[in-house]
C-alpha cells in the first residue's frame, strides 16, 4: 500500500486501518447476502444451469428482459435530450439565475422518487389535471391514456433520473473556455458548426457519465414501472420480486438477478476503463475554464433561443409534479381534481389522526436515525483512510465502497431478506436500518472524499509539527474543514433512507412498515387523497432538511 508521505512517526500515516469497519460491514451485509443469493441460481435440481435455461425458454422472461433494456435505453436517451437545454441554459445565464435554476433541478432530485411518481399518476391519470386541461380546452375529445402504459413509465423514470445527466453536463459546459468559442467564431464557425465540432465533443464525457448512471439505475428500477406501467412494461426487477413473494422460486429469481447485475456491472466496468471512476462520480476537482463558457460575441443564435425555451420547458417539467401536489392536498373532495373546487385541511387532519400514518412516520424516522449514524460514521472513517491510500489498493477499495450504489436495490433487498430471515431480524427496525446503511455509506464516502480533496494538508502538518496530537489536530483543524462534506453525506443518508421503498417491501411487516411503504401500498391499490397530503408534507420536510444543511454548511465554513 502506498501512503502519502508524512514525517516519520505521525499518526496520520496509520489511518489506512480506518477502511476496515466499512469494509467488514459491507462484507457481512452486502457482499455476503448478494453472493449467497446469486449462488442460488446454480442450485438447480437437474443441474447448475436449470434456472438459466428456464429463464431463457419462458417467453415472459425473455420479453421482460428485452423490455428492461428497451426502457433503460429510451429513458437514457430522453434524459440526455432533455438535459442538454437545461445545462446550456444554466451555463449561459447570470450567476444568480444559475443558482435559482440549480435549486429547481436539485429540489426534484432530492425529493422522494415515490412522491414524484405519485404526483405524476395524479397528474396523468384519466381524470387528472393534464387530461382535464386538454378536454376542457377542446384539444382532445376523449382523455388520453398517459399512464399505466409505456408513456407513463418513460415520463416517470425520465423525471426521476434526468438530474443525473443535468449536473455533469453543466460541469462540462463550465469547463469550455469561452476564448475557444470566440476563436471558432472568428474563424467563421456558425452555430451548427460550433455545436457539432465544439460543444458536443467537449461535453461528451459529462454526458456519458450521466447517461451511464441513468442506464445502470434504469436497469434495476422497480417502483415507477410497477406503479405507472402496465403488463407490457413488466421489467426484470418486478419479476424478481414476483418469483420471491408469489412463487417462492429463489433459484429463478437469482438467475434473473444475475442477468440484470451482469449487465449493470458490465456497463460500470466499461465506463471505468474508458473514463475512470472519478468522472462517473463527478470529480469535484475537475477544472473550470479560466473564462467559463457564456453566450458568444454574436449573441444568441436562433438555435440558442430555441434551447433557452426548451430549457425553461424542461425546468417546468421537473417542477410540475411537485407544485401540483400542494393545491391538490388542500382539496376537500374525496375525488382528486385539479384545481380543487374547495380548499380544506381535511386530508392533513386525516393524516395526523390516523394511527397507521403516524406509526409509519415514526418507523421511518427511527430507521433513518440508524442509517444516518451508521453511514456517516463508517463512511467518514473510510473516506479519511482513502485520502491516505494510493495505488491499486486505494482504487480497489474505492470501487468496492461504490458498488452498493451500482447494484440494483431489488437484489440487495432480496439478498438481505434471505440472509436475515433465519436470524429472526425481519420485521424490526434494525434489518431495514442496516440495509439503508449499505445504501447510504457510499454517498458519505463520496462527499467526504470531495471535502478532503479541498483540504490543505500543510495545515495538518503545521499543527502536528507544532506539537498537537493527532486527535487534537483532527478536532480543531481537519474536522471543521471537512464538516460541510460530512453534513452533506448525512443529509444524503437521511434522504436515501427516508425515500426507500424496495428494501422496506421485503424487510418490514405491518407493524414496522415505513411511511414510503404505506404510501406505496396505497398508490398501488387506489390513491386516497390523504396520500397527496403526505406527499406535500414530505416535500416540505425534504426542503427543510436541505435548507438546514445549507445553513449548517455556511456556519461551518
Amino acid at each position: 500500500m502506498a501512503i502519502v508521505a508524512l514525517p516519520a512517526g505521525l499518526p496520520g500515516r496509520r489511518l489506512g486501518w480506518l477502511v476496515l469497519p466499512l469494509l467488514l460491514f459491507l462484507v457481512i451485509f452486502f457482499f455476503l447476502p448478494v453472493g449467497r443469493l446469486l449462488s442460488l441460481s446454480f442450485a438447480g435440481a437437474t443441474g447448475p444451469w436449470e434456472h438459466y435455461l428456464r429463464a431463457a425458454s419462458v417467453p415472459a422472461y425473455r420479453v421482460a428482459l428485452a423490455t428492461t433494456f428497451e426502457i433503460a435505453a429510451l429513458v437514457t436517451l430522453i434524459s440526455v435530450v432533455l438535459a442538454y437545454p437545461v445545462a446550456y441554459l444554466m451555463a449561459t445565464v447570470p450567476p444568480r439565475v444559475t443558482r435559482l435554476l440549480t435549486l429547481c433541478v436539485l429540489l426534484p432530485f432530492w425529493t422522494s422518487s415515490l412522491v414524484r411518481t405519485t404526483a405524476w399518476i395524479i397528474l396523468l391519470q384519466r381524470n387528472g389535471a393534464l387530461n382535464t386541461l386538454l378536454t376542457e380546452g377542446g384539444l382532445t375529445a376523449q382523455p388520453i391514456a398517459f399512464v399505466y402504459n409505456m408513456s407513463g413509465v418513460l415520463i416517470g423514470m425520465s423525471h426521476v433520473l434526468m438530474p443525473f445527466v443535468v449536473l455533469p453536463l453543466y460541469s462540462a459546459f463550465r469547463g469550455i473556455d469561452a476564448n475557444l468559442v470566440h476563436a471558432a467564431e472568428t474563424l467563421g464557425a456558425g452555430p451548427w458548426s460550433l455545436c457539432r465540432r465544439l460543444f458536443l465533443p467537449l461535453t461528451a464525457p459529462g454526458m456519458l457519465a450521466g447517461a451511464t448512471i441513468v442506464f445502470m439505475n434504469a436497469l434495476g428500477y422497480y417502483v415507477t414501472p410497477a406503479l405507472m406501467g402496465g403488463p407490457a412494461q413488466t421489467m426484470i426487477a418486478q419479476l424478481i420480486a414476483f418469483n420471491i413473494s408469489e412463487q417462492l422460486n429463489w433459484g429463478l429469481a437469482a438467475a434473473l438477478s444475475v442477468a440484470v447485475l451482469g449487465a449493470t456491472l458490465l456497463v460500470f466496468s466499461l465506463f471505468q476503463v474508458v473514463f475512470g471512476l472519478e468522472k462517473l462520480l463527478g470529480d469535484s476537482s475537475a477544472p473550470v475554464a479560466a473564462t467559463p463558457f457564456a453566450v458568444g460575441s454574436r449573441g444568441r443564435s436562433a438555435g440558442g433561443w430555441v434551447l433557452v425555451m426548451a430549457g425553461v420547458a424542461v425546468v417546468l417539467f421537473l417542477l410540475a409534479p411537485i407544485l401540483i401536489v400542494f393545491p391538490m392536498s388542500l382539496g376537500s373532495s374525496p375525488f382528486l381534481s385539479f384545481p380543487p373546487s374547495n380548499f380544506s385541511l381535511r386530508w392533513y387532519e386525516e393524516f395526523f389522526n390516523r394511527p397507521q400514518w403516524i406509526a409509519s412516520l415514526w418507523n421511518s424516522l427511527q430507521v433513518a436515525g440508524i442509517a444516518v449514524l451508521g453511514a456517516t460514521t463508517l463512511g467518514t472513517a473510510a473516506a479519511l483512510a482513502l485520502s491516505r491510500l494510493r495505488g491499486p489498493l486505494g482504487r480497489l477499495l474505492e470501487t468496492l465502497f461504490i458498488l452498493p450504489m451500482i447494484v440494483p436495490q431489488i437484489i440487495l433487498a432480496v439478498g438481505l431478506f434471505y440472509l436475515l430471515a433465519p436470524w429472526g431480524l425481519i420485521g424490526g427496525h434494525w434489518a431495514l436500518g442496516l440495509g439503508h446503511v449499505v445504501m447510504a455509506a457510499p454517498f458519505v464516502v463520496i462527499t467526504v472524499r470531495a471535502a478532503l480533496r479541498g483540504f490543505d494538508r500543510n495545515l495538518e502538518l503545521a499543527a502536528l509539527g507544532l506539537g498537537a496530537s493527532w486527535p487534537a489536530m483532527f478536532r480543531r483543524v481537519l474536522l471543521p474543514a471537512i464538516l460541510p462534506g460530512i453534513l452533506a453525506g448525512a443529509v444524503f443518508a437521511f434522504i436515501t433512507s427516508f425515500d426507500d421503498v424496495v428494501l422496506a417491501l421485503f424487510l418490514t411487516n405491518v407493524r414496522s412498515r415505513t411511511l414510503p411503504k404505506l404510501m406505496y401500498e396505497g398508490v398501488a391499490h387506489e390513491i386516497n387523497p390523504t396520500i397527496t397530503a403526505v406527499a406535500a408534507l414530505i416535500v416540505l420536510f425534504t426542503l427543510a432538511v436541505l435548507l438546514t444543511n445549507l445553513v449548517l454548511q455556511r456556519r461551518a465554513r
